[in-house]
C-alpha cells in the first residue's frame, strides 16, 4: 500500500498587506501611479450613485481616489474602509470638512473591526470595490467571507460595483513564478505576490504585494457564490489603468478599443451586481407536505 500523502496545510497570509500598502502609500508611489479615477469609470459610478442612492460603501476606498469626487460632485454620503491608516488619513485630510459635516465616515482595520463598525451606518445602496480591490483579499474563503460581509450591507437590490484585474492580460512573469508555490499549496490557482520599486531618500524601496487574477468566468463565479446576481461585466480598462488615468491620449484610445473589443481582452474586469432579493412566501413553491422557508440572500458558510 502507497503511504497517503498529508493534506497539504490551507494558506496562509503571503505578505503583510496592511504594511506592505502603508508604504506603497507612504512613498506617495500609488498616488504617482494612479492620481486620478478612470474617468470612464468615475462617471459610471456617479450615475449610480443617482440610479440606487447615495449611501455609499467604498470598501478598500485607499486614499479615496473615487470617495473624494464622489463627496465633491455627487450628493453621496461614504463610508470609507482600508487596511491602510496612512491612506485614511491623507484622505482624511483632503476631506476634512466631509469628516466634519459628517458625510464622509473612515474606518481602517480588519474585516471583523470594519463589520463591528459599518454594521450600524447600514443598509448601504451602493458599494465599491475598487482597481483590484476584491483580488487583494487572500485565499477565496477570504474573498467570498468578505463579498458576504459587503452583500449583508446592502439593501435588498442595493448595487455592488467591482472590480479585478485580467489573468490573461497581467503579470504573466509573476503567474510562472508562482507555480511552484501553488503546487506546495502555498498560494491558490490564480494567486501570485509581485514588487513595487518605490523611490526613497536613501535609493529604492522593494514593496511586495500579493494579487488574486481572474477570468471572466471565475469573477462572475465568486460574486454570484457570494450572493449577488451580476448584471453586467465589462471592461474596467483595456490599456494600463496607470496609463488611462495620466494621458487624455490614452484614455480617448482606451475608450475606443473598449467599444470594440471582446471583454475577454480588458487590462481589468468590472462587473455591476445586485445583491439577490430573498424569495417571497408567494414566489415559493413548496412539495406537497413540505414546509419550505424564505433564504437568507447572504449565504451562512464561506465557500
Amino acid at each position: 500500500m502507497k503511504p497517503t500523502q498529508p493534506p497539504a496545510a490551507p494558506p496562509t497570509q503571503p505578505v503583510d498587506i496592511t504594511r506592505n500598502y502603508d508604504e506603497y502609500y507612504k512613498t506617495g508611489l500609488y498616488k504617482y501611479r494612479y492620481p486620478t479615477p478612470n474617468e470612464e469609470v468615475f462617471a459610471l459610478v456617479a450615475r449610480s450613485v443617482e440610479e440606487v442612492g447615495n449611501r455609499v460603501l467604498d470598501f478598500g476606498c485607499g486614499d479615496g481616489r473615487y470617495a473624494a469626487p464622489l463627496l465633491y460632485h455627487t450628493d453621496a454620503r461614504v463610508i470609507g474602509y482600508d487596511i491602510s491608516r496612512v491612506a485614511l488619513d491623507d484622505l482624511g485630510a483632503r476631506c476634512r470638512e466631509h469628516l466634519d459635516n459628517g458625510r464622509l465616515v473612515l474606518i481602517d482595520g480588519d474585516l471583523e473591526d470594519f463589520t463591528r463598525e459599518a454594521e450600524p451606518l447600514a443598509p448601504f445602496d451602493l458599494a465599491l470595490m475598487m482597481f483590484g480591490v476584491l483580488g487583494h483579499v487572500p485565499t477565496r474563503a477570504g474573498r467570498l467571507e468578505t463579498l458576504r460581509r459587503v452583500a449583508s450591507m446592502l439593501r435588498p437590490g442595493g448595487r455592488l460595483i467591482a472590480s479585478v484585474p485580467n489573468a490573461r492580460r497581467r503579470f504573466h512573469a509573476e503567474q510562472a513564478a508562482s507555480r511552484e508555490r501553488i503546487d506546495r499549496g502555498e498560494l491558490e490557482p490564480g494567486d501570485i505576490t509581485y514588487t513595487r520599486h518605490a523611490p526613497i531618500d536613501s535609493g529604492d524601496r522593494e514593496i511586495t504585494l500579493y494579487y488574486h487574477l481572474y477570468t471572466p468566468e471565475s469573477f462572475v463565479g465568486e460574486l454570484e457564490e457570494a450572493g449577488f446576481s451580476v448584471t453586467a461585466l465589462e471592461a474596467e480598462s483595456v490599456l494600463p489603468e496607470s496609463g488611462v488615468v495620466s494621458s487624455l491620449l490614452l484614455q480617448g484610445l482606451d475608450r475606443l478599443l473598449g467599444a470594440i473589443l471582446p471583454v475577454r481582452f480588458a487590462y481589468g474586469f468590472l462587473a455591476m451586481a445586485e445583491r439577490d432579493m430573498p424569495e417571497t412566501p408567494e414566489q415559493a413553491q413548496p412539495d406537497s407536505g413540505r414546509t419550505t422557508t424564505t433564504p437568507s440572500p447572504v449565504p451562512a458558510e464561506a465557500g
